[in-house]
């Protein structure tokens, strides 16, 4: 799943992240020649990792007094690392985080600078939606300047043989499947309905757009168990295989690509990859429950700029000049495939020409907000346990909505019971 940039062994030593200027400072200061070094912490690679390279590359060229030191710091422990770095008062000029995840915790932790008052006078703030700033007690602390998020793509071959229009709601969706399996030449849909975060991601947007979330599923019982038996009867009727019960997205989307299924529900990323598709395609937003919106959850990296920093308005100067600007934007679609939040960027032609782009771009615009909660991704993991029990046949629909409703609350209650 795309929420976050896979993370692999920790590669750093020790709890500190201090780095040589050019005076041979390790504050990661200001040095005797006028110039101001910044400690970037991140954990891209990639297309990713590549990108942020030319953006620090250009920065340092247009501000020869100030170098960003990015250090690789991949691995499950990196929130810890950041954590730490609070107690020794060595927090990173800059870091990336899993924000989904880790925000609550690393906000919580004091890892995080207050950026409000650089938010509040920032003039491009007008070019972003509200969703680009995480905030605690009305104060932002994290940035999300890009996103990747679900959508639907489909098999234009299949529908155009069965005369179908792309649908644009569930039960579109619903009745669309059932007139191409009555067939019995295609199946349904491909979807990730693991046991995990990945099929939590792609199972929510279906009471999402309903204002239902993590937050107040014991209040929507009704909502929640209308998607669960919605996705049993996909099950019964054989429109989604008892094996998705175990597919992640990768496995989901190599199964869309054989061009046995008329829809795959999947990511931003694929735009690339499903250009080798053998078959016509086309792309949508994720299809609406009924007497509701589509709207999924957000996912990416966000900025933070360190609590202990000694450089926050050079770290927020590299913010601005070269994450939050429109040319950013557009850079990280071409060459990383991530969605730009920022307007300028996600109306530029780069974006526009590309069809297949757009409904992602729109998506983008109006997300779901996240549970600001320690637990969340105990959240997820307890809505994965239970889709993935109705597409294996292990549970029904009802069951499901019971344990998933009451493990949810227990995590959510561990978190300190709040969500924003």
């Amino acid at each position: 799943m795309k929420v976050g940039a896979a993370l692999g062994a920790l590669l750093l030593a020790g709890t500190g992240c201090a780095i040589k200027t050019d005076s041979g400072s390790s504050s990661g200061g200001g040095s005797g020649t006028g110039t101001t070094t910044l400690t970037f912490w991140e954990y891209y690679q990639g297309t990713q990792l590549t990108w942020l390279q030319g953006r620090v590359k250009d920065f340092e060229a247009k501000n020869p007094t100030i170098k960003v030191n990015l250090v690789q710091a991949t691995g499950q422990q990196f929130d810890q690392k950041l954590l730490a770095s609070v107690a020794t008062g060595t927090t990173p000029d800059l870091f990336i985080n899993n924000i989904v995840v880790d925000y609550p915790t690393l906000q919580a932790g004091g890892v995080m600078a207050d950026l409000t008052p650089y938010w509040d006078a920032y003039s491009g703030k007008k070019n972003f939606p509200e969703n680009t700033t995480w905030t605690t007690d009305g104060k932002v602390y994290n940035l999300l300047p890009y996103t990747n998020l679900l959508g639907m793509y489909y098999n234009k071959d299949i529908l155009q043989q069965y005369g179908i229009q792309p649908p644009t709601t569930l039960d579109e969706m619903t009745a669309a499947m059932t007139k191409i399996r009555a067939a019995g030449k295609y199946s349904g849909v491909a979807l990730s309905g693991a046991p995990s975060v990945e099929g939590a991601w792609l199972f929510a947007p279906q009471f999402l757009g309903l204002g239902v979330n993590y937050c107040n599923l014991d209040a929507n019982q009704a909502a929640l168990s209308a998607a669960f038996q919605r996705v049993a009867a996909w099950r019964s009727d054989d429109a989604l295989p008892r094996a998705a019960a175990t597919w992640d997205q990768n496995a989901s989307w190599q199964q869309f690509m054989t061009g046995k299924y008329a829809f795959g529900l999947n990511g931003n990323w694929q735009l690339g990859n499903v250009k080798k598709a053998n078959f016509a395609y086309g792309t949508t937003q994720f299809p609406a429950p009924a007497g509701g919106k589509s709207q999924v959850f957000p996912g990416g990296e966000g900025y933070g700029i360190g609590a202990k920093s000694k450089n926050k308005d050079a770290a927020w100067k590299f913010l601005t000049e070269a994450i939050l600007t429109p040319e950013a934007g557009e850079s990280i679609y071409t060459e990383a495939g991530s969605i730009p939040v920022e307007s300028q960027a996600a109306d530029s032609d780069t974006l526009n020409k590309d069809p297949n782009a757009a409904p992602f771009v729109k998506a983008a615009q109006d997300t779901a907000a996240w549970p600001k909660n320690s637990q969340t991704a105990a959240m997820q993991q307890a809505l994965g346990v239970a889709v993935s029990g109705v597409i294996s046949g292990q549970t029904t629909a009802e069951a499901a909505t019971s344990k998933a409703i009451s493990t949810i609350d227990a995590a959510k209650q561990k978190g300190g019971g709040g969500c924003a």
